[in-house]
């Protein structure tokens, strides 16, 4: 990783890199989120209740596998309020190479909570088959073969599982930081029935100017790999397209918060505005003056950790 503090000091506070010109939709996009969900319909949920525990305080705890994709088992849990009266649920997944928490504050806030780890991380790990150099690279030679088709659909199938376990929330959140927010706002504008969205610096978007931005992270990998492989250029990045979250961002209908961190080597500003001004629903955009840094500024992201949770509860975006 790179020195985080030094590689910013050389970003441009606020990138306004134009991405219009360089961002399109693959022709056969619908069709190929079409027939991934209709193969998705067809593979058993087969969701397993492995461990429950009380965590005191009316909560608890239940760790569980279901099964997505390509028959692939997830893990996650589902943290709940023994309670007749139904909670908010938010459903969210973690960063790239990262693992879920167990989000205890989130549940004493009043909200029940389901996370899991995506294929290939943390207890999700699928063995022997990621590829040596970076998880993202999995498959990517393709959009049939990547990892990260298996991925959107580990988010949309963990909603249905969420939903199968506590049926009739008063509301649902997608929440997800980085990787995470990216396949909140993916799932969202595939599923149409989420009731928010909150994403801190999506990733994923504005798959042309990641190659040209990004100096960590998953992008890095992609332009790492493209450097030892360049015949693979336009194979690689035609397959990418079908994953490029800027390219979801016109169906999402249900209203969201979008974080954006000014200066980030890992998800520009720019890449990140890239999905965020193709939103056609009602939105509210925050800036923090970074993210993906080791910077004590980090520290302000907390106020967006706590406006999401805030319209988790009451569903109403807050005034910008």
């Amino acid at each position: 990783m790179p020195d985080v503090a030094e590689d910013l000091m050389d970003t441009p506070y606020d990138d306004d890199t134009p991405a219009a010109d360089t961002l399109q939709r693959p022709a056969d996009f619908d069709d190929f989120w079409l027939d991934t969900l209709n193969t998705l319909a067809t593979i058993p949920f087969e969701i397993q209740v492995e461990r429950s525990q009380s965590l005191g305080n009316g909560l608890q705890l239940d760790s569980l596998c279901f099964q997505s994709w390509a028959a692939c088992p997830i893990r996650g849990y589902l943290l709940h309020q023994n309670s007749a009266k139904p909670r908010p649920l938010v459903v969210y997944t973690h960063g790239y190479n990262g693992q879920y928490d167990i989000a205890r504050p989130w549940a004493e806030r009043g909200l029940d909570v389901f996370g899991f780890d995506i294929r290939g991380f943390g207890r999700s790990k699928v063995g022997g088959s990621i590829h040596a150099e970076g998880w993202i690279l999995t498959g990517i030679e393709s959009a049939r073969t990547s990892i990260l088709r298996g991925a959107m659909c580990d988010y949309y199938r963990a909603v249905d599982v969420a939903r199968r376990l506590l049926p009739q929330p008063p509301r649902t959140l997608f929440y997800g930081y980085s990787f995470g927010g990216a396949l909140a706002l993916m799932g969202a504008a595939l599923r149409q029935d989420a009731d928010c969205v909150a994403a801190g610096v999506p990733s994923l978007g504005w798959m042309a100017g990641r190659r040209q931005l990004v100096k960590a992270g998953s992008g890095k990998e992609v332009n790492d790999h493209l450097a030892r492989h360049p015949r693979l250029i336009e194979t690689v990045m035609n397959s990418l397209a079908y994953f490029d979250c800027a390219n979801f961002a016109d169906r999402v209908q249900a209203p969201c918060l979008i974080g954006v961190g000014l200066r980030d080597i890992v998800v520009p500003a720019a890449t990140v505005r890239a999905i965020s001004d193709r939103l056609r629903c009602a939105k509210v955009v925050r800036e923090f003056p970074v993210s993906h840094s080791n910077l004590k500024q980090e520290q302000l992201w907390r106020n967006f950790e706590t406006e999401w949770i805030n319209l988790a509860l009451n569903g109403q975006l807050a005034k910008m």
